[in-house]
């Protein structure tokens, strides 16, 4: 991976922050807040009123234990990680649906591949997945990350995330056609 001034602007950042500078934290909150923001509305649609206060604990929990990241480099995967766990701590708590992987993503054959599909068309398709499916593709393709980061975020192997995007793709192109 190469190191941009963006990067490294976010590494100091983090250090400033792990060494108690308010404004440096601010900072990191305007940098990841919409990002993370974007990824708890996705994840809980079944619960919209949730969003913010889920959020909320997200960032509390990111300021007590920035002091414990080690690698300042991965502090966004490490933020996201942060904000699955406490995603899906929701889920199981308020016993919310989540869906699930079913037999018919795991059979899917590939669909020809749409011409033009517009952002809303492709926020309503989102929404039509189920939380695993949504998040990889989320992950990957809105925030950019590797397939080793979206491992380390989920807990999942590579193999798991490699499949899991191709099923969710799947999925996606066969939601593009119900809409």
């Amino acid at each position: 991976m190469s190191v941009t001034t963006q990067n490294l602007y976010e590494q100091t950042l983090v250090l400033r922050s792990q060494i108690g500078d308010a404004s440096a934290f601010r900072e990191l909150l305007t940098l990841y807040s919409p990002r993370l923001l974007r990824f708890v509305r996705k994840m809980l649609l079944s619960a919209p009123e949730l969003v913010e206060d889920v959020t909320q604990e997200i960032w509390i929990r990111i300021h007590h234990s920035l002091p414990t990241l080690v690698d300042a480099g991965k502090f966004g995967p490490w933020a996201f990680r942060i904000a699955r766990d406490r995603v899906y701590r929701e889920f199981r708590r308020r016993k919310l649906p989540m869906g699930s992987l079913d037999e018919a993503d795991r059979e899917a054959a590939p669909v020809a591949e749409e011409p033009s599909i517009e952002t809303e068309e492709i926020q309503r398709g989102l929404d039509t997945l189920s939380p695993e499916h949504r998040e990889v593709l989320m992950l990957r393709y809105f925030e950019e990350m590797d397939y080793e980061s979206i491992a380390r975020i989920t807990g999942a192997t590579l193999g798991t995330i490699r499949s899991r995007l191709h099923y969710a793709k799947c999925a996606l192109r066969r939601a593009f056609q119900l809409l």
